[in-house]
């Protein structure tokens, strides 16, 4: 008896021991194994004010919901960029998705349909005579007239600042005041007529400075006067953001956690003509990303739309890389970014 009883205990213990081994340790790890770790903001659990979380957090939603919405594909790095800038702006989290969703998706005519093949480029009309198919070259002279005082723009293909070769007209012209310049183009108003001519002409002339961090922070040494841009980045570096893995101090240009990038002094535009405080009846953003033709919603019942503010380094031209019909919308196409808006309210 007490050894059928001390079996009867050892069977019992074993029987218990194996129904305990069975069991998931769920308090003690998650099914892979791993110890559980604090969740990190995704794509399910994102806020919908994104600026709660850091830049970092931003970065891993943005791609995950992306991923998701295109079935894995990695979010282009521009329009990273794009949602990154719009973020302090105010743009919440359902309106990046909205984003997301309508640039995955073919546009026709101001609406969206699954499957149809994207509408084919406006036709290229430059503004400034003498240029039918490309803008003019760098270190050509451009002429640009405000005739009877109206308001013009004209492309000129700089990637640096315009300067004035030549005045045409008997009105001084004024920068600021009856001229100005983006990138890419130079407007005249009020009788302005001169001939412009890119400040440094020659691309042998244009510093550039290649900074690249390969074990932490580094510093290199600039000459730049101004504020600096990000060009493009090195070849499998991570991603520079500014103020997180790049930025500046009087005269170095600063990187860290990988990133590598081509940096050069930042092109200062004048200004525009049409002043935002004047504009604001109705205002949106209008992003080509990828360089792709893309539509947007303008709301037509606030008239014409007009360029307040351009955000790409690429030039937004009128008629060119941008523009308005009533039919089709306000459409930006070759990488124009910029801010558009309405006198109407």
């Amino acid at each position: 008896m007490r050894f059928a009883a001390t079996v009867l205990k050892a069977s019992t213990l074993a029987l218990l021991l194996l129904t305990f081994a069975s069991m998931p340790l769920a308090f003690a790890q998650t099914p892979s194994g791993k110890t559980p770790a604090v969740q990190e903001p995704n794509a399910k659990y994102a806020p919908e004010d994104l600026r709660k979380l850091t830049q970092p957090e931003q970065v891993r939603v943005l791609e995950a919901q992306f991923a998701e919405l295109s079935g894995g594909r990695p979010l282009p790095e521009d329009q990273l960029e794009f949602y990154l800038e719009q973020i302090p702006r105010g743009w919440t989290y359902a309106q990046i998705t909205d984003d997301m969703t309508q640039s995955l998706r073919d546009r026709v005519d101001g609406n969206t349909y699954a499957g149809t093949p994207s509408p084919p480029p406006p036709p290229v009309r430059w503004t400034t005579p003498g240029w039918t198919n490309q803008p003019p070259g760098r270190g050509q002279i451009v002429a640009c007239e405000s005739n009877d005082g109206r308001y013009r723009e004209c492309a000129t293909g700089f990637r640096n600042v315009p300067v004035i070769e030549r005045q045409l007209s008997s009105t001084r012209c004024v920068e600021g005041s009856n001229w100005g310049h983006r990138p890419g183009m130079v407007w005249v108003h009020g009788g302005c007529r001169a001939r412009f001519i890119e400040s440094a002409p020659v691309v042998g002339q244009l510093p550039e400075v290649t900074c690249q961090s390969v074990r932490g922070y580094r510093e290199c040494n600039v000459a730049f006067r101004g504020q600096v841009e990000l060009l493009r980045q090195v070849p499998r570096s991570s991603l520079c953001v500014e103020g997180r893995t790049w930025g500046q101090k009087p005269g170095v240009i600063w990187v860290d956690r990988g990133c590598g990038g081509v940096f050069a002094e930042a092109y200062r535009p004048s200004g525009g003509f049409y002043d935002a405080d004047d504009y604001d009846g109705f205002t949106m953003d209008c992003a080509s990303l990828d360089g792709a033709y893309a539509l947007c919603s303008w709301n037509a019942r606030f008239g014409t739309p007009v360029l307040i503010e351009q955000y790409s380094r690429q030039s937004c031209i009128e008629g060119v890389t941008w523009g308005y019909t009533p039919r089709r919308g306000l459409w930006v196409d070759r990488g124009c970014r910029a801010h558009f808006g309405s006198n109407v309210h």
